[in-house]
């Protein structure tokens, strides 16, 4: 595990190749910089005016390659994760709304039409059995001319999609869930030897991606978007009569397999108690101790033969055969009158025979949230819709640096064992507070006093209810290297600084 930024750097030099040593230099210092400093390049984002210029400078030269830094960015991640441990492949979508920077001259519409800005499809790793941040995996941004990582990723490799390929190669080239499967492709030939589960909300469930992965010999944890038609075995005792059915849409039926519909086996499946999950004050999955409520939720299981057509922009593609998945259904078995039940259906190609195989799996699923969070940092912390480069291959290079930085400062709460969620309960509040007003007690965890430092500096108040969000970590990052600059460049100024402003005021 890369527990610090000097650690960090060196082992990104070491992946960093080009093609010139002060270019290797340069993109290192841009991480530093990042992650000392956190921002982007708008006004008051960076330290100076030359870090700002430099990052300028270094986003428009010509000669940096941005697929050489997101291939250095990927064998980075790799390097972190510890020894032993399971890669996730966190796989979503980001909107980067940039419909007021005119500057910007590849935008496209994006959401509702709208905005104008880039998709962002990000690949995030993360360490299975510890949690870690591992860093981005791989990533591009989507703007009015597609995808940019098309001199990495081969989106017209696979022959079923070539009529599409050859008539409509930009659409296809933008379908999420194409861009999904190839990016998983490329993260799992990069990661030969290494244990890769890829991991995803609903909008990705599809029968290329299933088989895909597959295909890679690697697993997958994606969740159910809708009912559909299925093969299982004739012999499931628990489902009804009237919900089996000899017809089936797509290949013959199997031998000693019936057609059901994916809602009959959710309604009908056996259902154990399971555990009690976290939830926040909207009713969102959270951690434990961010929690402000608890849902007791029962699980199920069984397999399926799954042959589904997928679409790929209006047109139809007839899969090559059946995928056998495992299904887990999770379902909230007393839920409250005033929201909806919590109910997940996930497709995995992991074993589900016993109760710890379906914990294994719900936990994978469980840190999906991780990715929001890590948005979160990326757009609230380090303001990348702020971003005035005037195109998409200067916004992404910024971003491969970010992106490294981001990560470093994501596990700062986690090597704590605070929540990763901004607000603290009541237990971490304490610990905070207290180490907040004792910074020079040696018997307080001195990380812990670090963080209740850059806490302080970054503007928290001490109050309860008062959450430490990224912003405010990063703030207080840029205050404590800014006082670092000070005491190793011009210790002797330092006195007769103190004298001018006084003793500085006790705010928590």
């Amino acid at each position: 595990m890369i527990e610090k930024l000097g650690e960090l750097l060196n082992q990104l030099a070491v992946h960093t190749s080009l093609g010139h040593s002060k270019r290797n230099d340069a993109f290192v210092r841009q991480v530093e910089g990042l992650a000392l400093h956190p921002g982007g390049t708008a006004s008051g984002s960076c330290r100076d005016m030359a870090a700002a210029a430099s990052a300028y400078r270094f986003a428009g030269n010509e000669a940096v390659d941005l697929a050489v830094l997101r291939k250095a960015r990927l064998d980075l991640a790799l390097d972190s994760c510890p020894d032993g441990e399971t890669i996730l492949a966190i796989n979503d979508v980001s909107l980067m709304d940039y419909f007021r920077h005119d500057s910007k001259s590849d935008r496209r519409a994006i959401g509702d039409g709208k905005g104008k800005g880039y998709e962002y499809v990000c690949n995030l790793g993360v360490a299975l059995e510890s949690g870690q941040y591992l860093g981005v995996l791989h990533d591009c941004l989507i703007n009015a001319g597609g995808p940019d990582d098309t001199s990495q990723i081969d989106y017209h490799g696979d022959d079923l999609f070539a009529p599409l390929s050859g008539s409509d190669p930009s659409r296809l080239e933008c379908n999420h869930k194409h861009i999904l499967k190839c990016h998983f492709c490329y993260i799992a030939e990069n990661a030969a030897g290494r244990r890769v589960i890829l991991v995803a909300d609903r909008e990705f469930d599809d029968h290329f991606i299933f088989e895909a992965c597959c295909g890679q010999e690697k697993d997958f944890v994606i969740r159910s978007n809708a009912a559909r038609n299925v093969q299982v075995p004739a012999s499931l005792a628990w489902l009804p009569s009237m919900e089996r059915t000899t017809r089936y849409a797509g290949l013959p039926l199997l031998p000693d397999h019936i057609c059901t519909n994916m809602a009959a086996l959710v309604d009908n499946v056996p259902l154990a108690p399971f555990k009690s999950i976290p939830l926040d004050g909207k009713g969102r999955l959270t951690d434990e101790k961010s929690a402000r409520s608890h849902a007791e939720i029962s699980v199920g299981s069984f397999a399926v033969k799954l042959y589904r057509q997928a679409k790929r922009n209006k047109t139809y593609f007839h899969p090559r055969d059946y995928v056998t998945l495992n299904v887990v259904v999770v379902r909230e078995t007393s839920p409250p009158e005033d929201r909806e039940p919590i109910q997940w259906v996930l497709y995995t190609s992991l074993p589900v025979n016993t109760m710890e195989q379906i914990r294994h799996v719900v936990r994978i699923y469980e840190l999906r949230w991780l990715i929001e969070c890590f948005f979160k940092y990326l757009k609230s912390g380090f303001k990348i819709e702020e971003l005035r480069y005037d195109d998409a291959r200067k916004t992404a290079i910024h971003l491969v640096a970010t992106t490294i930085a981001a990560t470093f400062l994501c596990n700062l709460k986690m090597k704590l064992g605070l929540p990763r969620s901004a607000r603290l309960p009541a237990s971490d509040y304490a610990k905070v507070k207290q180490a907040a007003g004792n910074l020079n007690n040696p018997s307080i965890d001195p990380n812990l006093r670090v963080f209740a430092f850059l806490a302080k500096s970054g503007g928290w108040m001490g109050r309860k209810n008062d959450p430490i969000s990224p912003l405010t970590l990063m703030r207080g990052f840029r205050q404590t290297t800014d006082a670092l600059y000070l005491y190793e460049n011009a210790p002797d100024l330092i006195p007769y600084i103190k004298s001018l402003f006084g003793k500085s005021k006790k705010c928590v």
